[in-house]
């Protein structure tokens, strides 16, 4: 049996097309405040989807592969998955054919917002 390269996987459109409108209705809202994802270690902001009425299993859980991707990528570059180079891809492939995600305003923190998320990295066991 062949190896599938994490590329394959994703070669594919990446998010359906009724999961593509619902996210791409998202409105960015600058003045959020970020979350701690304790089980995906990442920061996420309510404006991200987490709650969007509608969208499917696989929707959620490509979205949170983007936030993840995201934390790699851009938020903390020293920390690093089983698979990085399928969050790679996966990034790729969203940037390309996804428009508005509000998530991709957000590759560069604030200075609170590291605050808060070295914050949450020290003390995820009280989290």
């Amino acid at each position: 049996m062949p190896i599938i390269s994490s590329y394959q996987r994703v070669l594919k459109m990446y998010f359906s097309a009724e999961d593509r409108q619902l996210i791409e209705s998202l409105e960015y809202n600058p003045s959020l405040k970020p979350g701690y994802e304790a089980l995906k270690g990442c920061l996420v902001w309510d404006d991200e989807g987490l709650f969007i009425v509608g969208l499917s299993e696989d929707g959620r859980e490509k979205l949170a592969d983007l936030w993840i991707a995201r934390l790699i990528l851009f938020h903390d570059l020293d920390r690093h998955t089983l698979d990085d180079s399928y969050f790679k891809d996966a990034w790729n492939l969203a940037v390309a054919q996804l428009q508005g995600w509000p998530g991709f305003n957000r590759l560069v923190l604030s200075a609170e917002d590291r605050a808060f998320y070295e914050h949450c990295l020290t003390n995820a066991s009280e989290l």
